[in-house]
This record gives structure tokens, sequence and C-alpha cells, in this order.
């Protein structure tokens, strides 16, 4: 969702895995018995330090934002050029 004063995706991206760092923070804080719980520190380390974060965030901000662009253009280069070239083999498979 794009408009006045609102981000891109990239900007999405980031909102949303600071709010989940954000979140794991203030989870600890409301309940320290948590940090005694395996399975939520395994899903804490995970959200904060690997890749369900670091996964999204490398994506996004490594890709160019012009990518998408050239893209589009190549796919219509390519349109362009199979209108315009004659058919590689006859319709019945070049049997007569």
């Amino acid at each position: 969702m794009t408009g006045p004063g609102w981000p891109d995706a990239r900007g999405w991206i980031g909102i949303g895995s600071y709010a989940l760092v954000v979140l794991v923070v203030v989870l600890i804080w409301q309940d320290r018995t948590l940090l005694n719980n395996d399975f939520f520190k395994v899903i804490a380390t995970a959200i904060i330090l690997t890749g369900w974060n670091g996964g999204p965030l490398s994506w996004a901000y490594a890709a160019t934002k012009s990518g998408g662009e050239l893209a589009d253009r190549n796919a219509d280069l390519v349109q362009k050029q199979a209108e315009n070239s004659p058919p590689i083999a006859d319709e019945d498979g070049g049997k007569k």
C-alpha cells in the first residue's frame, strides 16, 4: 500500500521486522519466566538474530529498486522479438 506518506515495500518489511523484535523484547520484559523456556529462546533467537529476520531484510535491501522495471522492459523486448520473428517449425511438425 503506497500513497502520500506511506512507505514502499521495503519500508513495510523494515517496519514489520522491527515490530517483531520489539514484540519479543516486550514479551521478555512482561514475563521474565519466558527466559527459562527453551522453545521461546529458540524462537526469539531465530526472530532477532538469524534468518527469519535477516533473510527478508537482506533480500529487500540488496535488491535494486529498478530491478522490477528492468525485468518488465526485458519481457517487453522478448515479446516484441517473438512477435516479429518467423516460426521455428511448421504447424504440422515439419511433416508433409
